[in-house]
């Protein structure tokens, strides 16, 4: 359950999907990666705290815009509470302090019925918990929008959620994806799904994109927001940072692996 609350008294999810060691090495790795010359409006990095150093590089990069809120979207990995789309006013954690939830978004997309409120489930599913301390470490003043994904939304329910999104994705506001994406694969087969899904991505093909399971990402739905906030914003070109797999990573082709992306739409 979440703690009481901070020395002001705002109620905050303890620290609970934390990797220290992959944290303090992302940062070190990400010290000398160059900031874009671009603004971001949207990215999608993954959740997985073994891939710390994606994290890293992709909030690092965002730094030097200073962002004053991150809408963050993920997967619902259990599909737990009783509603498409789940959030929470709480705020986050961290070792370096707490993110405070931006309750004026939240209100306004509870109020169109796009969201419900549930702070258990949301604290227990490390879809966007794992990405908190990243943005206190680079972004100490932004806010969150935190958003867990039923993987049961449709295309259609997407686009109702993300044409209500696109309104909040302005000047300060930045909308990411925390995505992993082919699961429990060899490294060779990881790798031929990862193209698939990148030309799904590059193409805009919702149609495809919601077909796809666990064997190309683990939510179609965060995939499929982001994508069409994008276009409505007229942000469709991606910079593609980053894709490998932890098969790749570990230098073995026989493992079980996920797959990460690191992409900065601007």
């Amino acid at each position: 359950m979440p703690d009481s609350g901070d020395s002001l008294g705002v109620s905050v999810h303890p620290l609970i999907f934390y990797d220290e060691k992959s944290f303090v090495e992302g940062i070190n790795r990400a010290k000398n990666i160059p900031k874009p010359t671009y603004k971001i409006t949207g990215g999608i990095t993954p959740h997985d705290l073994t891939a710390g150093f994606i994290l890293a590089d992709f909030y690092k990069r965002l730094s030097k815009q200073k962002p004053a809120t991150i809408i963050l979207i993920g997967p619902n990995h259990y599909e737990k509470g009783n509603f498409l789309a789940l959030t929470g006013n709480y705020g986050w954690s961290t070792p370096y302090g707490v993110v405070e939830s931006d309750k004026t978004i939240i209100a306004a997309l509870i109020s169109r019925n796009l969201v419900k409120v549930d702070e258990n489930t949301l604290e227990n599913d490390h879809a966007v918990a794992g990405s908190m301390p990243f943005i206190k470490y680079y972004l100490p003043e932004a806010k969150v929008v935190p958003v867990l994904l039923s993987g049961r939304m449709t295309q259609a329910e997407a686009s109702i959620l993300a044409e209500n999104l696109q309104e909040f994705v302005k000047e300060n506001v930045v909308i990411v994806a925390a995505v992993d994406f082919s699961h429990y694969l060899d490294s060779k087969q990881a790798e031929e799904n990862d193209n698939i899904t990148l030309a799904v991505m590059k193409n805009f093909d919702y149609r495809q994109l919601f077909l796809m399971n666990n064997d190309f990402l683990d939510s179609p739905p965060s995939i499929g927001v982001l994508l069409m906030v994008m276009q409505k914003l007229g942000k469709a070109e991606p910079e593609f940072i980053f894709n490998a797999n932890s098969g790749q990573l570990q230098k073995n082709n026989f493992i079980q692996t996920t797959s990460y992306f690191e992409i900065a739409y601007h």
